[in-house]
């Protein structure tokens, strides 16, 4: 019979992933860019997190409907989710030595540039916000670390036995923590306006210079967890 899980022992499952997907240099460098255009706006930013949460809601909807058909979980070991850890742990691993096995000319931010940075014309106000969604929905598509660490939380949470009422804050909340490098820049702007913008720069130059480093430390780290994790429930 299966045993439905408690939520907080669902959340502390699911919501350290989460975070470990929200660690991403590409999405948050994309989002930079994409303000840092002349005369972004706002809607510049809530458009590239539109695209970039189209791909979140893609991927937590196809891992809740796969992992929906998988056995529900049981007390004691769980083979199925083990197996599910354990993979992933390793394409992290895969991952993780790909980065830094990688030329130093790939190794700036892949965003790239998109828009090109010397548009300056009148022509900013018509197909920037189209672009900038795309900008985002690619970004984010392309994000394989965030992807590999949303799946087993999709996972719990589709076999965790909670009612559909507690199981949908959660699916929001690790939607939303997956969004936050490219829901924080247009929210700091909003808020801080100027300072903000100067902050982000900041930030962003400092991304840029360990984007390789950082990519690579979050692989190798939730490989850790995943594994351990996976091992935990054989």
């Amino acid at each position: 019979m299966a045993t439905p899980s408690s939520f907080p022992a669902v959340a502390l499952e699911v919501l350290p992933l989460a975070l470990g997907a929200a660690v991403s240099p590409l999405v948050l460098l994309g989002q930079l860019f994409n303000l840092s255009q002349p005369g972004a706006g706002l809607r510049r930013g809530w458009s590239f997190a539109a695209g970039s949460a189209v791909v979140v809601t893609i991927w937590l909807g196809l891992g809740l409907l796969v992992a929906g058909v998988l056995p529900p979980r049981h007390a004691g070991p769980d083979p199925v989710s083990a197996a599910v850890r354990l993979m992933l742990a390793l394409v992290l691993v895969a991952l993780g030595v790909w980065i830094l096995n990688r030329s130093a000319s790939p190794g700036g931010p892949s965003t790239g540039p998109v828009v090109p940075p010397t548009a300056k014309t009148p022509s900013t106000s018509g197909h920037p916000p189209g672009r900038a969604f795309l900008l985002g929905l690619g970004t984010m598509a392309a994000n394989l670390t965030s992807l590999v660490l949303v799946l087993p939380a999709s996972e719990d949470l589709a076999r965790s036995g909670l009612p559909r009422g507690l199981q949908a804050p959660l699916v929001l909340a690790v939607g939303l923590i997956t969004l936050l490098p490219a829901l924080a820049p247009p929210m700091a702007v909003t808020l801080a306006g100027a300072p903000g913008r100067l902050a982000l720069k900041q930030l962003g130059d400092w991304t840029k210079a360990h984007q390789r480093s950082i990519n690579a430390t979050l692989c190798f780290l939730f490989a850790l967890v995943l594994g351990w994790s996976g091992l935990g429930r054989l």
